[in-house]
């Protein structure tokens, strides 16, 4: 609460004031309501002089405005901001008309994708783009100020993140050039990907010692102090790790909404059994297709899944069955998976900023099968429903470094 303001002359709307209990002045002047609800620019002026922080407050106000329009020179319907708020509109209605139809298909999350795609949009929207391309002419942006855009995000995001926010703001300019409020779109800077951390992935010793902990820990009793009744959930966590190690399902909707009916016993033409798994979900919806299974998927399936919760209907789900919420499902896994991890003192990662979570048993699942099958790049990635490009750059390029030292021993060993 402010208990003391003073306009500054010839500078519109600025004034400085002081909130109660701070000796700091701060400045605030109205620019639109594109930035906040309330349309105000606030920031302290950090001194406790009234002379010096209306000096300081003036070269706030100057700066702000060399750099963004006044808001009163960009009329209404030419604002980055109406354009946004017309193309998410637009999109809610798009998901409104999708929303009955694919509801009931959506065993995962309360909401349909669309609805969530469209939920995380507003966020990058609200949280970046909005304060920095709100106010501007729509027909006025350039590639400069695209550039200096990814320029202020590039010191906080990796550039997968950059990217997202880029194509949100493409996404928004090509509307308003199918509706010919502006007549061409700017040119947008590549963001180069190759520069995100990859994957580390768990090596198999890893993997190994985690699984084994979490057996262990399965038939330990809580304490006293502890909400739970037992541990036992921790032996079902430890066939999760071991089956997105060898099937190649990501450890999120594509495997939690796994049931019996998706596993089909076949025979190969040398007479050895194995399951074909038909998943209801993959995130590449275009590689969608049935996946083979190797011995130890077999053998998790048929004498651990198949005997803790047995296929009456085919309608169970393989992996606690007996909670529909999948998503709280997904959250308790990943949640005993890092304590385990974290625990053995593998989850952090010293040279990157990516640390070993889940997800990295898919990495290790990927470089598994190429030094322990005969499988080819191709033959990975389709069981893996991903591509040899996304895998080179993201999941198994650390494998060059194990490679690289088999090399230099084969080559140069005595012995």
């Amino acid at each position: 609460m402010s208990i003391k303001r003073i306009k500054i002359d010839n500078c519109d709307s600025l004034e400085i004031f002081k909130y109660q209990n701070s000796n700091k002045w701060y400045c605030r002047f109205y620019v639109g309501l594109y930035l906040n609800n309330s349309g105000n620019y606030i920031r302290s002026t950090r001194t406790s002089s009234q002379q010096k922080a209306t000096k300081v407050a003036k070269e706030i106000w100057h700066k702000f405005h060399r750099i963004n329009p006044l808001d009163k020179d960009v009329p209404k319907e030419m604002s980055f901001h109406y354009i946004a708020n017309q193309y998410f509109s637009f999109a809610d209605m798009k998901v409104e008309s999708t929303h009955h139809s694919k509801m009931k298909n959506e065993e995962y999350y309360h909401i349909t994708l669309g609805e969530k795609e469209l939920r995380k949009s507003k966020s990058m929207y609200d949280l970046h783009i909005k304060s920095f391309f709100g106010g501007k002419n729509i027909n006025l942006i350039n590639g400069n100020d695209i550039e200096m855009f990814q320029f202020k995000l590039h010191a906080k995001y990796r550039q997968s993140t950059i990217s997202s926010y880029l194509t949100l703001v493409k996404q928004i300019m090509s509307f308003a050039h199918k509706q010919a409020i502006i007549t061409a779109l700017p040119k947008f800077p590549k963001v180069n990907r190759s520069k995100d951390d990859s994957f580390v992935p768990y090596p198999e010793n890893e993997k190994n010692d985690i699984t084994k902990e979490l057996r262990r820990l399965s038939k330990t009793q809580p304490s006293s102090r502890s909400s739970l009744q037992s541990y036992e959930h921790y032996a079902e966590v430890a066939d999760i790790v071991n089956f997105i190690y060898h099937s190649g399902f990501r450890p999120g909707k594509e495997m939690y909404v796994l049931k019996h009916k998706h596993f089909t016993k076949m025979t190969n033409t040398k007479n050895q059994e194995f399951y074909m798994i038909d998943p209801p979900h993959r995130k590449v919806d275009t590689k969608i297709d049935m996946i083979p299974t190797n011995e130890t998927v077999k053998d998790i399936y048929e004498k651990r899944i198949s005997k803790r919760y047995p296929s009456e209907t085919g309608e169970e789900y393989i992996f606690f069955a007996n909670n529909n919420n999948r998503l709280q499902v997904r959250n308790m896994v990943d949640k005993v998976f890092r304590k385990v991890s974290k625990k053995l003192g593998y989850y952090y990662v010293d040279d990157s900023s990516r640390n070993k979570s889940l997800y990295s048993l898919r990495a290790a699942g990927m470089i598994g099968m190429d030094i322990h099958t005969n499988a080819s790049l191709d033959d990975i990635t389709r069981v893996h429903n991903s591509s040899p490009n996304m895998a080179t750059k993201r999941y198994m390029k650390r494998i060059g470094r194990v490679k690289s030292v088999e090399l230099q021993e084969r080559i140069f060993s005595k012995n």
